[in-house]
């Protein structure tokens, strides 16, 4: 076999350089829940054009600062630089009126900014909380689609805005749940059995080994423990290690029973059986609300659509859960085989936007 000589021509980006796709978190939504991200972004820029630009606030204190210097100037000694007039001065009256008028001026243009920069912050922390979530929040191996369950109802004589209250309410109840749950107590035999399990290792760690003089006529080995800690005041960040005997490994060797009955009578008087969950009844229970909790968000995210069509005066919560604002589920992706022609370094994940 032979070959022909002939002119070379590199491929283009053939130096070494790896392109990569820009990233968009809208990318990996399904098309309903991204239109909402585009209308949510647009609300956002929207709120942000009817803020005071800078240069109109800092014209405007300028402004006030060059007519306090003028007045200055006018009231002044002329030791000073000034021309000493009375403050009946027509002059100075009309300097007066002038710094007045600029200061009311710069304070309406500073609360109307702050009025708006406000209002601006409000609906942006939903759409920070949101594109976070999609980009850093997102379990991995998931996808996300469109939520197509039923849309909520109004009450009997409700507004949009009373529902939207209302299913806040319900949501803080929910919270207050979950926090009630989290925060239960543990079953106090189960305690027991942990304090138990836990005295007897200190024990069985504290058990000095007297082999070494059966066998060898040498000494104890006492039970140490290793300590470590930073040195302060050290050029660079240094710590030091060191051993010392482990008094409380050798006091539950000694005195195991005796231990385990204090602690026990420390647990029956901080146990409130009443009130406890197990491992398993917190994941349940947690489960449960967590599934309510969403199905609320859902539908307060809802109403809130439907009440920023109608022009209400309402923003979408900053820590609602993104999956109801964008009306959109999770899906567990379907396991695919890398796409040939690609190492598995290079290849560029559609479904989460990351090599």
């Amino acid at each position: 076999m032979t070959f022909e000589a002939g002119p070379v021509n590199p491929a283009p980006f053939s130096i070494g350089i790896h392109v990569v796709p820009s990233f968009d978190v809208i990318d990996v939504l399904p098309q309903s829940a991204a239109d909402r991200l585009r209308k949510l972004r647009q609300h956002v820029a929207d709120f942000h054009a009817l803020t005071i630009p800078f240069a109109d606030i800092h014209e405007a204190s300028n402004a006030k600062l060059e007519a306090e210097r003028q007045l200055k100037r006018l009231t002044d000694h002329q030791h000073h630089g000034g021309f000493n007039l009375k403050p009946d001065d027509p002059r100075v009256i009309v300097a007066e009126q002038h710094l007045a008028k600029l200061v009311a001026d710069q304070r309406r243009l500073n609360d109307r900014n702050e009025t708006r920069s406000a209002a601006w912050r409000e609906a942006g922390y939903p759409l920070v909380n949101v594109e976070t979530w999609l980009r850093d929040g997102r379990p991995h191996g998931t996808v996300l689609q469109d939520y197509d369950g039923p849309a909520p109802k109004l009450l009997k004589n409700e507004t949009v805005i009373d529902a939207i209250e209302r299913l806040r309410r319900r949501g803080r109840d929910l919270n207050a749940d979950l926090i009630r749950i989290r925060s239960a107590p543990f079953p106090s035999a189960y305690v027991r059995g942990k304090i138990k399990r836990e005295v007897e290792a200190l024990a069985q760690a504290g058990a000095p080994l007297v082999s070494d003089v059966l066998e060898h006529d040498r000494s104890v080995v006492w039970p140490m423990q290793r300590l470590q800690g930073a040195i302060v005041n050290a050029q660079v960040p240094s710590f030091a290690v060191t051993e010392v005997p482990d008094v409380l490994g050798l006091f539950a060797f000694l005195n195991k029973e005796q231990l385990l009955a204090s602690l026990d009578a420390l647990v029956s008087e901080e146990a409130d059986d009443a009130a406890a969950l197990t491992h398993e009844a917190r994941q349940q229970q947690e489960a449960e609300v967590m599934v309510d909790l969403l199905a609320v968000e859902r539908d307060e995210s809802a109403l809130v659509w439907r009440a920023m069509d109608e022009r209400l005066p309402v923003e979408h919560r900053a820590n609602c859960s993104p999956q109801a604002i964008l009306q959109c589920r999770l899906e567990t992706a379907p396991r695919s085989s890398p796409p040939s022609g690609s190492s598995p370094m290079h290849a560029w994940d559609i479904v989460g936007g990351r090599r």
